[in-house]
């Protein structure tokens, strides 16, 4: 009997630490999407749309990071494996890499967003999948808000982008036809419905 408590204790133990590195990648890809949002809240300051939107984004993730290390706090784990540590820290460089190469634009500060929330909706899918196969229903409700909350500012984005675009395309000098905004946002409805 005790021989398999202490096996059902190990299982227990292992699936524990599975989810903890999980969510230890995603409190640290949540982390530096917000350093770099942090950076935009000054850059789209010239337009209200992508500022609201921006701000939104920012304190979404915010919310999801000390969600994560609450999470981490109260199940008293955290990421304590040196190559974990680093490949975690690796995933959230990938999410503000585009950001430190990109050209000026508030546009292109958005497109930054929508790859690192795409990164991030996929890593929550990832946790969702793996907290539901080990029992963890906890995580998995998390995991699923947030994949939700990423699924909603990729689809702001795509609301918003082309005006955005637009409004660049005239500060630069451009003739622009405003009403390739709605052609814009009509064709993005048309592709996400045809999949």
């Amino acid at each position: 009997m005790a021989q398999s408590t202490t096996v059902a204790g190990d299982v227990q133990e292992k699936h524990r630490r599975t989810i903890a590195d999980y969510v230890g990648d995603m409190t640290a890809l949540e982390s530096h999407i917000e350093e770099a949002l942090d950076r935009q809240l000054k850059e789209v300051q010239d337009d209200p749309a992508a500022l609201a939107a921006v701000q939104e984004f920012h304190d979404t993730v915010k919310r999801h990071r000390d969600t994560l290390r609450a999470l981490q706090e109260e199940t008293g784990s955290t990421v304590g494996n040196p190559i974990k540590e680093a490949g975690s820290a690796l995933l959230g460089k990938a999410a503000g890499i585009v950001d430190m190469l990109r050209t000026e634009g508030i546009s292109k500060s958005l497109r930054d967003d929508y790859a690192a929330f795409s990164l991030a909706a996929i890593g929550y899918s990832m946790l969702h999948t793996t907290a539901t196969a080990l029992g963890d229903k906890k995580v998995a409700s998390l995991a699923e808000r947030c994949l939700q909350d990423h699924a909603d500012n990729i689809m702001r984005i795509n609301e918003i982008m082309p005006d955005v675009v637009i409004r660049e395309l005239q500060k630069d000098g451009h003739h622009a036809d405003p009403s390739a905004a709605g052609a814009t946002r009509q064709a993005v409805s048309r592709s996400w419905e045809s999949r």
